[in-house]
């Protein structure tokens, strides 16, 4: 018996000297493959909080990420693009010309998709605007659906999915996906 209390403790430290070597390892290598994305100008202030589940390729140099962040990068760019035209631009004509914003229906909303509000459009005008909002959509990738369609949640940058009422009109803005 006194010979079990000396091995006991003996052998609880071989079996773990091995758990403890692999745990150390693993730590070491995640640590070691980390990646980060680079960071956003300090003057563009924080990345919106809240976003969409969808996961595209983003402007620059900034990886993937949601359309949120996507539309939040292009809208601080433009704010660069335009602060930095203004810097050129002489103070007496600075006023004169800036930019011309696209022209605006009843809604205030943009006259192409995906800025124009689609809803109460019948499907196939909605599919029409959506092809002239985005020439880099096929035809075939835009689907008109009932508004209680089963669909998958994956996510295709190709693809627009158009939910219509019993009416055959839009009831929910379409996005890629």
């Amino acid at each position: 018996m006194t010979a079990t209390r000396l091995l006991t403790p003996f052998l609880t430290l071989l079996l773990l000297i091995p758990f403890t070597l692999t745990t150390i390892t693993l730590a070491s290598e995640v640590t070691t493959n980390t990646y980060t994305l680079p960071a956003y100008p300090a003057h563009w202030g924080p990345p919106p909080h809240a976003q969409t589940r969808d996961f595209i390729l983003l402007p620059g140099e900034y990886g993937r990420g949601s359309s949120t962040l996507r539309h939040w990068i292009l809208e601080k760019m433009a704010e660069d693009d335009l602060a930095a035209g203004a810097d050129d631009v002489p103070a007496s004509t600075a006023t004169a010309t800036t930019k011309k914003s696209a022209p605006l229906n009843e809604n205030n909303s943009a006259l192409s998709w995906p800025d124009k509000n689609l809803v109460g459009m019948t499907g196939d005008e909605a599919k029409v605007a959506v092809l002239a909002g985005n020439t880099e959509l096929l035809s075939e990738n835009i689907q008109i659906l009932p508004s209680d369609a089963m669909v998958t949640m994956d996510f295709r940058e190709d693809r627009v999915r158009i939910f219509v009422g019993e009416d055959g009109n839009v009831v929910r803005q379409p996005n890629l996906g």
